[in-house]
């Protein structure tokens, strides 16, 4: 066999596991997970009513800050915005624009696995 032939019969390959390589480190990066953009505002006691959700969300405008949505979570409302910075600059912002009594802190959603929440789903179709 000829040098020429040997060193083609390689290359291919070699390829193709160079770009089955590139495309898997690619999909892990994509999965990593990103830093928590959302805020959650609760009040500090008991008895205090949560802020107007479209109150938050005009004041928060007004200074230049991007907001994705303002959802009420159980006994708070979750500002979700666009970035890890937007966060840091809403935080400052809702502690002049809020009265005391109320606790913001960053909120990450749980992560429950995909296949976990279709298993739980389907459960009720058993039986």
């Amino acid at each position: 066999m000829s040098q020429r032939l040997k060193s083609r019969s390689f290359f291919w390959p070699g390829m193709l596991m160079l770009v089955a390589i590139v495309a898997m480190f690619g999909l892990a990066l994509s999965r990593l997970p990103v830093p928590a953009s959302a805020l959650q505002i609760r009040p500090a006691r008991t008895g205090t009513s949560l802020p107007d959700g479209f109150y938050v969300y005009q004041s928060l405008s007004q200074r230049g800050i991007h907001i994705k949505s303002i959802t009420p979570l159980n006994d708070g409302l979750v500002v979700q915005l666009d970035s890890a910075s937007q966060r840091e600059l809403a935080e400052e912002a809702l502690q002049d624009i809020l009265p005391p009594g109320f606790m913001i802190q960053f909120y990450e959603p749980p992560t429950e696995k995909a296949w976990l929440q279709k298993l739980d789903r389907d459960r009720l179709k058993f039986g």
